[in-house]
C-alpha cells in the first residue's frame, strides 16, 4: 500500500520566516499539517543581511514546525528573491533531418535541451527554467508536437537566474541549520503554483505578490511564462515613506504599519484632512496624520511598483482580451489597491478577500502564505519531473561548490 509523503517549503523573507509541512497523499492530494513562523531578522529586501541573525530565525521556524507537524523534518524546498534575480526568455530550435518528417520524442528531447542551454555570464545562476509551448514551422503552439509533421521544432524557454555568490547565501544558511536543500524556487514561481490555475495561466496573468521587502512578479501569456522578476520595495518601503513625509508626526514603524493597515486607502481621497490616529500604549508614541496625506503616501509607493513590474511585461501581452491581474502577499490586502490597479492596467484585478471576523482560520485562504504553501505545490511537481529526469539540478551544482570550500 502506498504510503504518503512528508515535503517542506521554507520562505526566509523579509517580514518573516515561515516553514510550512504538507503531507501528499497516494492520491496527489496535499494537507498542510504544520507550520512554524517566526518575525525575520538579518533579511532586507528578500536577502540575507547577516548570517547569524537569519540562520537562528530558521532555526526557530524549523522548530515551530517540526512541534506543530509532529514530524522530523530534514529537507526543505526553499524560496529565494532579490533584485538580482531576473527573467529572460529564450527559444530552442531543432531542425529535423531531411529523410524525417514526423516529430518524435527524440526531437522534443532535442529542441528542449537547446533551449535549457541558454547561455548566461558566469557570475550567475539559473535557478529556474520554465519550458513553454511548442511551434511547428512558425505554426500555432502546440503543448503535444509527438506524432505532428514539420520542419523545424521551436519550444520557448523562460530562465529565471540570479548572482550566485547571493543564492549561495541562502543555501549556507539553511545548510548550517543544518538542513538538506532539495531545490531552490524564484519566489513568485511558487507563488503562482497556490495563485493561479492552468485555465488562468492560459488566458494571461500577471501575478504580483507584495510583501514587505519585495514586490515579485511572474507573468503567464498561453500558459507560458513570458516575465519575472522582483521590485525592491514592499509595505516596509511605505512605512518608511509615511514616517519620511509626515513631518514626524509618525515617528515609529509601528504606528506607521497601524497607520497604513487600518486608516490608509491606496486609491482613496488625498484631499480629506481628518486626522487617522495612532494611541501607544504608554501614551509616549501617539502619532496622527491627515488621512489625504497618508492616501498619498501610499498611493505614490503603490503606484510606483505597479508602473515599474508593467514596463517589466511585453507590450502585446496587455492586448489579450483575457488578461487579468492577481494580487497576493501581505500587502495586497490594502484598501483600494485594486482600484489603483485597474485604473493603471486597464485590465481585471482580483484582490484576495480579508478573512471576516469570526470567520475560521485558514493559512490557505491567507495572501502572506502563498509562497510558502506554492512550495509545497512545486515540490510535487518537482517529484514528478525527477522521476523522468536524471539530470543534475541547480542546486545539486552549487553544491558541489559547497563541499568543495566548506
Amino acid at each position: 500500500m502506498a504510503q504518503s509523503k512528508i515535503l517542506v517549503g521554507l520562505e526566509i523573507g523579509t517580514s518573516k520566516t515561515c516553514m510550512v509541512v504538507g503531507e501528499i497523499r497516494p492520491d496527489a492530494t496535499a494537507t498542510i499539517i504544520g507550520v512554524g513562523e517566526v518575525p525575520s531578522a538579518g533579511v532586507r529586501k528578500g536577502e540575507i543581511v547577516d548570517q547569524s541573525f537569519a540562520r537562528q530565525c530558521v532555526c526557530d521556524a524549523w522548530q515551530l514546525a517540526q512541534d506543530h507537524a509532529e514530524v522530523d523534518i530534514l529537507n526543505v524546498f526553499l524560496s529565494v528573491t532579490g533584485e538580482h534575480i531576473h527573467g529572460e526568455n529564450y527559444m530552442g530550435s531543432y531542425r529535423l533531418p531531411d529523410d524525417e518528417d514526423i516529430i518524435e520524442e527524440e526531437h522534443v528531447l532535442l529542441a528542449k535541451e537547446k533551449a535549457e542551454k541558454a547561455e548566461i555570464s558566469a557570475d550567475r545562476f539559473a535557478v529556474n527554467r520554465e519550458l513553454g509551448n511548442f511551434s511547428i514551422d512558425n505554426r500555432e503552439a502546440s503543448r503535444h508536437p509527438v506524432g505532428l509533421t514539420g520542419r523545424t521544432l521551436d519550444v520557448n524557454c523562460h530562465v529565471m537566474h540570479g548572482i550566485r555568490t547571493r543564492l549561495q547565501n541562502s543555501l549556507l544558511c539553511v545548510r548550517q541549520v543544518p538542513l538538506d536543500v532539495e531545490d531552490i524556487v524564484f519566489a513568485p514561481l511558487a507563488t503562482a503554483q497556490m495563485v493561479l490555475n492552468r485555465q488562468q495561466k492560459e488566458a494571461g496573468a500577471l501575478l504580483i505578490d507584495i510583501g514587505g521587502g519585495t514586490s515579485d512578479f511572474i507573468c503567464y501569456s498561453g500558459g507560458d511564462v513570458v516575465a519575472s522578476g522582483c521590485i525592491p520595495a514592499g509595505g516596509n518601503t511605505i512605512n518608511s515613506d509615511i514616517m519620511k513625509l509626515s513631518d514626524q508626526r509618525v515617528n515609529s514603524n509601528k504606528a506607521a504599519e497601524v497607520l497604513k493597515c487600518t486608516e490608509g486607502n491606496a486609491f482613496g481621497d488625498e484631499k480629506d484632512r481628518s486626522l487617522a490616529q495612532y494611541k501607544s500604549e504608554n501614551g509616549l508614541s501617539d502619532a496622527s496624520i491627515a488621512r489625504g496625506d497618508l492616501n498619498r503616501i501610499i498611493r505614490n509607493r503603490l503606484a510606483d511598483i505597479l508602473v515599474r513590474v508593467g514596463k517589466r511585461v511585453p507590450e502585446d501581452v496587455w492586448k489579450q482580451s483575457g488578461m487579468s491581474v492577481y494580487l497576493s502577499g501581505g500587502t495586497s490586502l490594502m484598501r483600494g489597491l485594486d482600484s489603483l490597479a485597474r485604473h493603471i492596467y486597464n485590465v481585471p484585478v482580483h484582490q484576495p478577500t480579508p478573512l471576516a471576523e469570526g470567520q475560521s482560520y485558514s493559512y490557505l485562504a491567507d495572501p502572506r502564505y502563498c509562497t510558502a504553501i506554492g512550495l509545497i505545490r512545486f515540490a510535487q511537481r518537482y517529484d514528478d519531473e525527477a522521476l523522468r529526469s536524471a539530470s543534475p539540478g541547480f542546486v545539486k551544482r552549487l553544491l558541489r561548490i559547497f563541499r568543495r570550500r566548506y
